[in-house]
């Protein structure tokens, strides 16, 4: 086998990923993975390696979205998701995993969604390009649960097997996803009405309900902690948050609605919130004024509850629980880090969500999340100090996966 040679990236200056940073900055890769990091000429010059100057840019851990769906679709069509054909659905969550590639998206969260695990073998395979996928599988969702919308045709709903209704059904869907080749279990733990517009979120994040009774949650927990596997609960609202604590979940998903008590618990518990900014940004747009005066509400609840988040200290990772077109483009994705300090992080803190913490979300913080030595090589370049503008992680100009240069 040949051996192939190092490459050394040269660029103005590099955020590490734990607050440091070296300018001008020099990182040498090698089968994969970073070997050296410090300041030009500093390093051993490896023989035959070949230079990329990288020049004004500055060098970040790639970008991580630790909330989104691989789904396939085009959310345009209203019928696309029980009418599309799988296949045709994979071959464009294949081109949705590219372009987030090439955008700087080097590892991301499915969180539900049958295509998820056969995708994230796809690319550990090298079928397909694309970032690190860790994938949940089909969502767990009680009947009149979470997802369970009154205008999808019940036929349809009931073959996804998504319903887990009483303790042992609980048990038998994780085991279920287990073999199905999920990495993580994801669970619905609120719910709006049934005549809500906005049913999974509710129309109003101050009106929802329990999805499911805290003995099905606690089971549901114990069964995925048992084989290994950790637990992330869409819950919104003061109810879904605490019972998810309680029972143990281990990231809270979209997570606001809730006041300053309920933030210093997660906070001192050391769970993980990933509060999803995006899109209710992006729904805002939506032609139906009822449906955007919802998203509203979840917005300035969004806000509200960040607010407390940070005051407590709560570890937060960054995701846009982005779909697909038109609403939500799987593309966009770096835009959440610029919603999270428009809403009150410092740069520092939506860097780390969108990196370090979000590695932490996806288990792979042994693997991926800052530019360590011994980590994978997943790196990309930005035109200037993204500590000065964070709009820079929307304009990526260069994209390594594991050591591969994909961009740039």
């Amino acid at each position: 086998m040949l051996h192939e040679p190092t490459i050394i990236l040269r660029a103005a200056g590099a955020w590490i990923g734990d607050g440091r940073v070296v300018a001008p900055a020099e990182l040498h890769v090698a089968g994969g993975c970073l070997r050296w990091i410090g300041h030009p000429g500093g390093g051993p010059p490896p023989e035959g390696a070949v230079v990329r100057e990288l020049g004004c840019q500055w060098l970040l851990p790639g970008l991580i979205d630790a909330h989104l769906h691989l789904w396939g679709l085009d959310l345009s069509d209203p019928a696309a998701l029980w009418n599309w054909p799988m296949a045709y659905r994979a071959t464009r969550a294949a081109a949705d995993l590219q372009r987030m590639l090439r955008q700087g998206i080097t590892a991301v969260r499915c969180l539900g969604g049958p295509l998820g695990p056969s995708l994230a073998r796809a690319v550990r395979e090298g079928l397909i390009e694309g970032p690190h996928v860790v994938a949940a599988g089909e969502f767990i969702c009680a009947r009149a649960g979470t997802w369970d919308a009154v205008s999808f045709p019940q036929s349809w709903v009931e073959g996804l097997g998504m319903y887990a209704d009483g303790a042992d059904a609980c048990r038998q869907r994780v085991r279920e996803r287990i073999r199905q080749g999920a990495d993580f279990i994801k669970v619905g733990g609120s719910v709006g009405e049934h005549t809500d517009l906005l049913r999974p979120w509710g129309d109003d994040p101050a009106h929802l309900r329990l999805a499911y009774s805290d003995g099905e949650m606690a089971v549901l927990v114990e069964e995925a902690h048992r084989n290994g596997l950790r637990v992330a609960s869409h819950a919104i609202g003061e109810a879904a948050v605490r019972q998810a604590l309680d029972c143990g979940v281990d990231s809270i998903e979209h997570g606001h609605g809730i006041g300053d008590e309920t933030a210093r618990r997660l906070a001192g518990e050391g769970r993980m919130l990933v509060p999803t900014l995006s899109l209710p940004v992006l729904r805002l747009a939506h032609p139906d004024p009822a449906v955007a005066a919802g998203w509203q509400r979840h917005r300035e609840a969004q806000r509200r509850s960040l607010q407390h988040a940070l005051r407590h200290g709560v570890r937060m990772a960054a995701g846009t629980d982005f779909v697909g077109p038109p609403g939500s483009p799987l593309g966009a994705n770096a835009m959440e880090l610029e919603q999270l300090v428009d809403a009150g992080l410092t740069v520092e803190q939506a860097l780390l969500a969108g990196t370090a913490t979000a590695a932490e979300a996806l288990g792979m913080q042994d693997r991926i999340g800052r530019l360590a030595v011994g980590l994978q090589a997943d790196v990309v370049a930005v035109p200037g100090d993204p500590r000065a503008d964070i709009g820079l992680v929307r304009r990526v100009g260069f994209v390594m996966k594991g050591g591969r240069v994909v961009l740039g």
